[in-house]
């Protein structure tokens, strides 16, 4: 029964590690789009600065691509950014727990961290924190998702824009 208990208690600790991994490499892909558009948007001051030099001579489709490039970064950076964003646990619960940050910032005392300690029975990881870090996983997945997908049209009307403005 006991090595039962450790292999769960393994198991548990695998699918931790996966998880918060997972979520590690999420934000570091995050932090990269953000570098990435954060470059292009710089880049983006120059085509500003020659639009309004040519303001006379640019024609409306630039001004309009110029638009989708700035409304599609704008877009992959909100997203890049809500990745990083901290989430706080939805509603309120009367029970502490060791897999919430800000209920173990709550802890007054030893004896109160070792009763939930001692309440957690797995060395603190249980299904609730491979759960609650599952659903933080999956939602930066989609932001990430959504923000390299918004990423793609910000770097094609990017050299659109600046195509048209060296041709015209």
């Amino acid at each position: 029964m006991n090595d039962s208990n450790n292999d769960i208690r393994e198991q548990k600790k695998i699918s931790l590690d996966i998880v918060l991994n997972q979520i590690s490499s999420f934000d570091s892909k995050a932090s990269v789009v953000v570098s990435i558009m954060g470059i292009v948007f710089a880049l983006s001051f120059t085509v500003i600065e020659i639009i309004s030099d040519k303001a006379d001579k640019v024609k409306p489709q630039i001004f309009i691509f110029f638009i989708l490039f700035l409304i599609s970064i704008i877009t992959s950076l909100t997203f890049s950014v809500l990745v990083l964003f901290p989430k706080n646990r939805k509603g309120k619960t009367s029970k502490k727990s060791l897999t919430y940050y800000k209920d173990l910032r709550d802890i007054m005392s030893d004896d109160e961290y070792m009763m939930l300690f001692k309440d957690a029975n797995d060395c603190g990881i249980s299904i609730e924190q491979i759960k609650q870090n599952a659903i933080i996983c999956s939602f930066k997945h989609l932001m990430l998702k959504i923000s390299i997908i918004f990423m793609i049209p910000t770097v094609l009307f990017f050299l659109i824009t600046t195509i048209l403005l060296i041709w015209l």
